[in-house]
């Protein structure tokens, strides 16, 4: 009864774990995200093959939309608490200057080399990019398929932080219940059970609902959700039990029941759970000494997820297991471990240019907005 009253009590404070300004771990397990998904589309699972082990770049995406709905909310809630109101101006001033200047330079690019090389990349794939709806459902093609992702993002940010501001407890009735119903309904979308979805209108109402919340806003959600409990005392990451391996376990855990060669795999469930143990991670690893603070608190691993919005802008240019792009055309025929070196290595230093020369600056004009 008293856990039920805390879902609708009113947040007053900051819990101790999330008062920092900075918090290291979640950039580290943006480099842990990062490498997945370099790792998947470099074709490291080649050498994998015949293991067991497969690693997906949708497993590093859903880290990535989870940690986005986390510290986003956190972030806002904060500032509601400092201020009493929540500025919808400076944050999508905000969130213009850390996603548009990247991804538009990356596309100016990809579009002088269309225009040299021949790519054949068609207007409607950059109109698609440029304005952010590359997520509906459109023939792909391979230069521009990850820019799905920011589409995503961004149509989330368009509409659910005037939830959160105008009343957090409606917004958080709304996150729950879209985080439970529409996994239902995805699960029993998919699998066609029973005779309700032999009626077309429930058929067409059931494939717009799972087209349009789960592949980006319900695992954006769930990262959400997990910061309002934070916030409402519901979950006390200092109460857990064996907390110090739990939050590694609990990643470890996500990342293999995701993976499509894991022998209970099941669509829908498996990256519905995958994505709540990895918010649950994030809940435990945040300003708190754990195994996997300690890992993902490396240096390397955080310098690589301060770097990995560019990584993953990027690396889309080398995509693929063989050297297939005109660029590496030189490549052809070498062994795939020097193929996803070369990719590795190029990728990192246009990263790491894009990263000091560029990003970087729009960062520091960010700031000014907090």
């Amino acid at each position: 009864m008293k856990a039920t009253l805390n879902l609708f009590k009113e947040i007053t404070t900051v819990p101790a774990s999330l008062q920092g300004s900075y918090f290291r771990s979640l950039d580290g397990l943006r480099g842990i995200a990062i490498l997945m998904v370099i790792c998947h589309h470099f074709g490291v699972n080649y050498y994998l093959h015949g293991s067991g082990v497969f690693i997906e770049s949708d497993t590093g995406v859903h880290i990535f939309f989870v940690l986005s709905g986390f510290l986003i909310t956190t972030l806002l809630i904060k500032e509601k608490l400092k201020t009493g109101d929540i500025s919808l101006k400076h944050f999508y001033i905000r969130r213009v200057l850390r996603i548009l200047p990247v991804a538009y330079l990356f596309l100016f690019a990809l579009i002088i080399l269309n225009a040299c090389l021949h790519l054949q990349i068609r207007l409607i794939d950059f109109i698609a990019s440029f304005l952010f709806f590359k997520n509906l459902s459109l023939r792909n093609e391979p230069y521009t398929a990850h820019l799905w992702s920011l589409a995503a993002e961004e149509q989330f940010y368009i509409l659910f932080p005037f939830l959160l501001s105008y009343n957090t407890n409606r917004y958080f009735i709304m996150a729950l219940a879209l985080i439970i119903v529409v996994p239902v309904i995805s699960i029993l979308g998919n699998y066609h059970t029973g005779i309700l979805f032999a009626n077309p209108t429930i058929a067409f109402i059931t494939k717009v609902i799972m087209y349009s919340f789960w592949k980006g806003p319900v695992i954006i959600l769930i990262g959400s959700v997990f910061s309002i409990l934070m916030f409402k005392g519901i979950i006390k990451p200092e109460r857990a039990v064996a907390k110090y391996f739990l939050s590694f376990i609990l990643l470890a855990v996500a990342i293999v029941i995701h993976s499509r060669t894991f022998v209970f795999y099941t669509k829908y469930v498996s990256e519905y759970l995958s994505a709540i143990l990895i918010a649950y991670a994030i809940v435990l690893s945040v300003n708190a000494k754990s195994l996997l603070s300690v890992i993902v608190e490396n240096g390397i691993l955080v310098k690589i997820g301060i770097l990995s919005y560019s990584i993953y802008i990027w690396q889309q240019l080398f995509i693929g297991r063989r050297a297939w792009q005109p660029w590496l055309q030189m490549l052809s025929g070498s062994p795939v471990y020097l193929i996803v070196l070369v990719k590795v290595v190029a990728t990192f230093i246009i990263a790491t240019l894009s990263y000091y020369l560029f990003e970087s600056k729009f960062l520091k004009l960010k700031s000014r907005f907090k």
